[in-house]
């Protein structure tokens, strides 16, 4: 039998994976649409709660959160994760993408001009369906809001953190949300990732099936989902840390 030259099998590898490359999908036009189109958002509590929130912009912050109920449910214990700090909480439970683009849109934070911004944003639109490269470009059209609106202020984007009874729901969206997240940093200015352990944040579930079954973790609540006490000052060292690495003192 004839053997073909190393250099045709090369070549015809080349030609498959490009051709691969060629006929991968872009991303849904309609995703993409409905992800960055600012929308208020269309669950009762959670309007009640965007007013509350815009209602409760302060004369200043060092630190502004955006996001979802990740960050809005942390209000009670954000003095002691962030001492001597004046913590601006824009989160608001429920919201997806579109949420948060029409809050920056329809509420006046430019004269904040925080030390920190700290994003946490994308779960809910991947319950809801949303394709990963929807909200990975919607993630990133915030980003920009931000950006623009502060352009001296340091963002730093959470990756969106496991959830679910095994903590692997969503997993293939979520972890491709991620790694999108974690290019931000090379690719902007001042955009910091924060890269969330999603095993040692599960308390070592993730990674251990068995262990999953026959224990809980106290960083979460209940629901798998939300976080208990204990996560959010976790989380607190997280962000603080990240926070203290990165902006100038």
């Amino acid at each position: 039998m004839r053997r073909l030259p190393i250099r045709a099998i090369v070549a015809f590898l080349l030609l498959l994976a490009g051709a691969a490359e060629a006929y991968e999908p872009a991303c849904d036009p309609l995703a993409l649409d409905l992800t960055l189109t600012p929308q208020r958002t269309l669950i009762y509590p959670s309007l009640k709660e965007t007013l509350k929130v815009q209602t409760a912009r302060p004369e200043r912050a060092d630190v502004v959160l955006i996001g979802d109920s990740l960050f809005s449910g942390w209000r009670t214990d954000l003095p002691a994760a962030f001492p001597a700090t004046v913590v601006y909480d824009f989160a608001v439970g429920g919201d997806r993408v579109p949420n948060v683009l029409w809050r920056l849109q329809n509420t006046d934070l430019s004269g904040l001009r925080p030390s920190a911004a700290a994003l946490l944003i994308g779960t809910n639109d991947l319950a809801a369906g949303t394709p990963a490269c929807a909200v990975a470009a919607g993630i990133e059209a915030i980003v920009g809001r931000l950006r623009a609106m502060w352009p001296e202020t340091p963002v730093f984007v959470l990756t969106i953190p496991p959830r679910g009874q095994d903590f692997h729901a969503l997993d293939d969206n979520r972890l491709e949300v991620n790694t999108a997240i974690r290019s931000f940093g090379a690719r902007f200015e001042n955009v910091h990732p924060v890269a969330i352990d999603d095993d040692a944040f599960t308390c070592g579930r993730y990674r251990s099936p068995l262990l999953a079954e026959r224990q809980s973790c106290d960083i979460y609540a209940d629901d798998n989902l939300h976080f208990s006490t204990k996560g959010y000052v976790v989380l607190g060292q997280i962000l603080s840390e990240a926070i203290g690495k990165d902006v100038p003192r």
